[in-house]
């Protein structure tokens, strides 16, 4: 395998895992189907970018509500990155489970386990949020990896996340996610 494919392996890899992740903390949100901005077309778009390998690779990735009733939602989740040279895109839909937050992780990515959880502020755009950071970790062969999602506090909602993963060899891919695009009112 070419560097070039590689280093594009590694990429959707590490996109793939946040898109579940987003997914499955976009779900246990719910935590019920009572919230007030669980609606058929709710959605949230996230984007960010990152550089490896001499390159620059743009992300979008969106979570829309497609159905739901009271003890799971219907989820499309849609992923676009890319770089200057090439792309990769991809949209599938799936039923998830609502959970409280403590126990979404393990379903989306059972490698990660909740290490802890500390309030902190967040600027995403032009507003500053209160939030709680429920920081995961994992380890595997050689690796260590963090995702971190933030919710506001006051609107009770996913509106950034953070994924970095370090190799054995020092190399560090970091993404920074945060909510782009929501119909969702209070954000």
């Amino acid at each position: 395998m070419s560097h070039r494919n590689r280093t594009l392996a590694i990429i959707a890899i590490v996109v793939i895992a946040v898109a579940i992740f987003a997914g499955a903390y976009f779900a246990g949100l719910f935590g019920s189907s009572s919230k007030p901005w669980l609606f058929k077309g709710a959605y949230a778009t996230y984007s960010g970018e990152t550089s490896y390998s001499g390159a620059t690779y743009n992300f979008t990735i969106r979570v829309q509500v497609v159905d739901f009733n009271s003890t799971a939602a219907d989820l499309l989740y849609y992923v676009n990155f890319g770089s200057s040279s090439s792309s990769y895109t991809n949209q599938t839909t799936q039923w998830t489970k609502f959970s409280p937050i403590g126990g979404i992780i393990p379903l989306a990515q059972p490698d990660f386990s909740l290490s802890r959880t500390y309030d902190t502020t967040r600027l995403v755009g032009d507003n500053t949020y209160d939030c709680t950071a429920y920081e995961h970790t994992a380890q595997s062969n050689g690796a260590t990896g963090t995702i971190t999602a933030y919710l506001s506090n006051s609107a009770g909602f996913l509106i950034e996340f953070t994924y970095s993963v370090s190799g054995s060899s020092g190399t560090t891919i970091s993404i920074d996610m945060p909510v782009t695009h929501t119909n969702i009112s209070g954000l």
